[in-house]
């Protein structure tokens, strides 16, 4: 029994890290935007902002994926109801929904303008394109779309690295210089947060950022660790994804500071990166970066199916839901890319301040006696 218990697969791990990864990397991520706006405007403290994100990412990331190994819910997003209580938990339910359904029109959003600024199509077509992903791979059932992520985040993990990397060996002028033109774009800079200067600040950007960001993934990372081994393997799965996804974004912060003024107006300052020592190689990341966007709408619409799927009495009421959803997705995209990154990552991130509070809370300073109760319960 202590071996099954503690019982690890390297496989398992690589699936449930990229799983992670590819989850949190959306448009925004993918294309560079939130990296510029949270860390890079900045400037070079910046990284202490990576740094505070990757604390919170990885620990927070390993402690949701384990706690989803010892509850197993049939409904992911029940377990808001454990670290808050039923009435807070099931407000909180349905505010992720919503939150990750208007992500999944942010996704779609960002395809149009991604095939539109660098294809040179119509954006229609991109986000046609990502809302038929989408709707399929929920039909597909959720461990064919695990193994789907699974596969595609190292690969944009290594891939940003990579560029990140390349980038700088390549770069021929000073770091950092005139990094200040990026400080308007910050993302504290909005809402309330630039009336107080220690919130308007490089390490709350970087607590910002993994709030929004690991709020919204709390019900996928809760489904998948509970298709882990152990408990060991869940936690390492998450720790180690978390870890992954800010170091590939404090490489490519420290490679954007190389050029703060050339990608200051830009829509995807990572294919300039690319741009920069392999134009042939930028066709290649355009697509590593609409797989990225893709690994990330997916999942978070089969979060929202799940919470919907306790009401749904069949299969193809089910495939119908799908259908409208994806529908009302596609339209809301039609708000615009900007405007709704704008509006609702700030907002998610200050929810977020306050969930991430209660986990480390529930988890680190409370006895799980709980546990037991809600496994019952899903059964």
């Amino acid at each position: 029994m202590e071996n099954r218990t503690q019982a690890v697969s390297i496989r398992n791990l690589i699936v449930f890290a990229g799983a992670y990864c590819a989850f949190t990397i959306g448009s925004g991520y993918a294309t560079g935007q939130e990296i510029m706006q949270f860390f890079c405007a900045f400037g070079p403290e910046g990284l202490i902002g990576c740094f505070v994100s990757m604390v919170l990412f990885a620990v927070l990331g390993g402690a949701l994926m384990q706690k989803g190994y010892d509850l197993k819910l049939k409904y992911q997003t029940q377990v808001f109801r454990y670290y808050c209580g039923t009435y807070i938990g099931i407000f909180l339910e349905w505010v992720t929904v919503i939150f990750l359904f208007g992500v999944v029109s942010i996704m779609i959003a960002g395809t149009g303008a991604m095939t539109s600024e660098y294809y040179g199509l119509s954006k229609e077509i991109g986000s046609i394109g990502m809302t038929v992903l989408c709707v399929a791979s929920i039909l597909l059932g959720l461990m064919r779309l695990a193994d789907i992520i699974g596969s595609i985040g190292p690969v944009i993990i290594v891939f940003s690295i990579l560029v990140g990397i390349l980038t700088m060996l390549n770069a021929s002028g000073a770091w950092a210089q005139n990094w200040q033109v990026l400080y308007e774009l910050r993302a504290t800079g909005s809402w309330w947060f630039a009336r107080y200067a220690v919130l308007d600040s490089a390490w709350f950007s970087g607590v910002l950022y993994a709030s929004c960001m690991v709020f919204g993934g709390i019900p996928f990372l809760t489904g998948l660790g509970s298709k882990a081994n152990s408990r060991k393997e869940a936690f390492w799965g998450g720790f180690l994804g978390g870890v992954a996804i800010i170091l590939a974004a404090g490489i490519l912060v420290a490679a954007m500071l190389y050029f703060p003024e050339e990608i200051a107006a830009l829509q995807v300052p990572n294919l300039f990166l690319v741009q920069q020592f392999a134009p042939v190689l930028a066709a290649v990341f355009s697509v590593i970066l609409l797989l990225g966007i893709y690994s990330t709408a997916a999942p978070m619409f089969w979060v929202v199916i799940n919470k919907l799927e306790q009401w749904i009495p069949n299969k193809n009421v089910k495939i119908f839901v799908t259908l409208v959803l994806g529908i009302i997705a596609y339209f809301g995209a039609q708000l615009g890319f900007g405007r709704l990154i704008g509006f609702l990552y700030p907002l998610m991130g200050q929810v977020g301040v306050l969930m991430i509070l209660a986990v480390i809370i529930r988890v680190y300073f409370m006895n799980d006696k709980d546990v037991t109760l809600m496994r019952e319960e899903n059964k």
